[in-house]
């Protein structure tokens, strides 16, 4: 049997004690998991109810980092200018 903490580091789905699924980050660094939305990782209690529900996730095929107007069609109306009061 392979060690579960010997997987590729990156995002999963996975759930915690049976609860709802959600998306955490595996740091193959520190073997811990991070999940989406906490600012620390796991507890190592909660590590062991650790249900990994996915392969590694694979990125968005369009960039975060592209803005809503490159994404738009081109015959897409354009947003109206803030009105300024002065």
């Amino acid at each position: 049997m392979t060690d579960p903490d010997d997987r590729e580091g990156g995002f999963y789905w996975i759930s915690i004690a049976d609860q709802v699924p959600e998306v955490a980050q595996w740091q193959t660094e520190w073997t811990q998991w991070l999940v989406t939305g906490h600012e620390l990782p796991l507890s190592d209690v909660l590590s062991r109810d650790v249900v990994v529900l996915s392969d590694l996730l694979q990125p968005p095929a369009t960039p975060a980092t592209r803005s809503a107007a490159e994404l738009a069609p081109a015959d897409a109306p354009l947003a109206p200018a803030p009105l300024l009061l002065w």
